[in-house]
């Protein structure tokens, strides 16, 4: 006999059981079949966040306060299963260079695994009893975590994160989170991430590693959203998909002074040495192609590596709801992959730092902050395209607005010097075609393309100037058709054409006395 709580709870507690240390699966069974189970003070396994993120980082440390588990029982078709987290806390630093060579080192010579072989079209997979209802279950499950936070510590750079609420869950075509039917064949995911309240503080330590003075954070309560969506057909799913990943803010507001500034260029530093180190163990984990195939392989990277790196990062998610038939099977032979980044408006403070002693305070000292100059960028976005398998990539990127004027203070309040655009009012064009556009339906293909006569028929300066009217940016990397003649070896010549387009227009510089005066 069928019994749903017999297949659901197992599920949920291996999830659990991977990645807490000392969980016992058979004693929480029992509180999580009365619809509700908690579990407080849990230590992470750090050895497998380290291998599913694959990234060269060391976990230090990981913790779970409480962990909370809802499973509706009596309304288990119509609402979804939620687990709640209470602060989980994380302590990480920069792999050293013998542990990232000996976590590294076996899986250099690692050979990539054969394909699966894939089921004829006219094949249907096997579902067993109930495995409808229970992926429906499975993959709507809510994750809700309050206060995630997060440090990073660098020789004397101490870097901590703070987020006070992450939501995951499904979504409908309206992008609504809702209770989505599964279909096992044709696959539309949609999944919605929702970021609260994001503050990264940026501080110094001394030689005693002790933090003297905390400084203002370099991004204070910023709010993110993030709406995956994934199309494949379960029987075509080795050669061809569709993943759509965009983030979307209103504002972040970064302030920097002097004293972070040289924190934050050698943070940059690290960040490059990671990106490098990570594309070297990606091309190290495959066999050495022969010389003749070098050129292809290496211009199959080039300049997205560092969306490929972070596409690494996303988990792998299966499949949920199908409802727009066969459209959800991608018309292109080929994984495409499309990343997109949007926000209405970046604010930059540069500001002047000094630390002075308070006769108040007694020994410990407070820093003086002066502000000198504010850069506000609006109508921001960047995306980018990837199809591996027709060698084509693309990125666009544009800027809807600008404004820079000092802050620093003057004699004459009236006499400033900026940098600003004709019409810093603009129009939500830079999200066209974007998962944010209301009106770009899911059916509608024309945000794609991976052929280059394509691309430049819808991609042209006069939609780029539109959907950014101040500055546009546009790189395509792509092969031309397969020509018939061959080399001497017998291998046919190929070679990776780019194309660079920059458009610019509608803006205004003013310089005046004050700019002169100022630092």
């Amino acid at each position: 006999m069928f019994s749903l709580e017999s297949y659901i709870t197992p599920i949920i507690l291996s999830h659990v059981d991977k990645y807490v240390k000392d969980f016992r699966p058979e004693d929480a069974s029992i509180s999580l079949w009365e619809g509700e189970a908690m579990f407080a003070n849990l230590d992470l396994r750090l050895d497998v966040l380290e291998e599913e993120l694959n990234l060269p980082i060391e976990f230090l440390s990981g913790h779970i306060y409480e962990l909370y588990i809802f499973v509706p029982w009596t309304a288990i078709v119509s609402e979804p299963v939620r687990i709640h987290i209470n602060t989980i806390e994380f302590v990480v630093k920069l792999k050293s260079g013998e542990s990232s060579s000996t976590s590294s080192s076996p899986k250099r010579k690692r050979k990539p695994p054969p394909p699966k072989p894939t089921p004829k079209t006219d094949e249907t997979p096997q579902q067993p009893p109930g495995a409808g209802l229970i992926n429906k279950i499975v993959h709507n499950i809510k994750i809700e975590i309050e206060n995630i936070i997060l440090k990073y510590v660098e020789e004397d750079i101490v870097l901590s994160m703070n987020v006070a609420y992450l939501c995951v869950c499904s979504a409908d075509e309206n992008w609504k989170p809702a209770m989505l039917d599964v279909n096992p064949i044709k696959v539309l995911l949609r999944k919605l991430i929702t970021i609260s309240d994001l503050t990264i503080c940026l501080d110094k330590r001394n030689s005693s590693g002790q933090i003297e003075v905390c400084m203002e954070p370099i991004l204070y309560r910023c709010t993110l959203e993030c709406r995956i969506l994934r199309k494949h057909d379960i029987r075509t799913i080795n050669t061809r998909s569709t993943t759509r990943i965009g983030i979307f803010t209103k504002l972040i507001d970064i302030n920097i002074s002097s004293l972070q500034f040289p924190l934050v260029m050698r943070l940059i530093e690290i960040v490059s040495a990671m990106q490098n180190d990570k594309v070297g163990a990606q091309i190290s984990h495959y066999e050495q192609p022969d010389e003749a195939e070098t050129t292809e392989v290496q211009s199959g990277y080039g300049v997205l590596s560092y969306v490929t790196w972070a596409w690494n990062l996303i988990p792998t998610i299966t499949f949920d709801t199908c409802d727009d038939g066969d459209d959800c099977d991608s018309a292109l032979p080929c994984h495409v992959n499309d990343f997109g980044f949007y926000a209405e408006q970046i604010s930059f403070t540069l500001k002047n730092a000094e630390l002075i002693s308070d006769s108040v305070m007694g020994t410990q000292k407070r820093i003086r902050y002066l502000p000198v100059v504010s850069i506000s960028l609006g109508g921001i976005y960047a995306e980018a395209v990837m199809a591996k398998e027709r060698d084509w990539s693309s990125i666009k990127a544009g800027l809807s607005s600008i404004y820079i004027v000092p802050l620093a203070e003057t004699n004459d309040p009236s006499d400033e010097a900026w940098v600003e655009t004709e019409t810093v009012e603009f129009v939500k064009s830079f999200i066209d075609k974007s998962l944010f556009d209301e009106n770009c339906l899911i059916a509608d293909k024309g945000w794609i393309s991976t052929s280059y006569d394509d691309y430049r028929n819808r991609i042209t300066d006069d939609y780029l100037m539109y959907r950014s009217p101040v500055l546009a940016f546009d790189v395509v990397k792509y092969k031309p058709a397969k020509k018939d003649d061959e080399n001497q070896i017998g291998r046919k010549i190929i070679e990776s054409l780019n194309e660079f387009r920059v458009l610019s227009a509608g803006i205004t510089c003013r310089f005046q006395q004050t700019f002169q005066q100022n630092p």
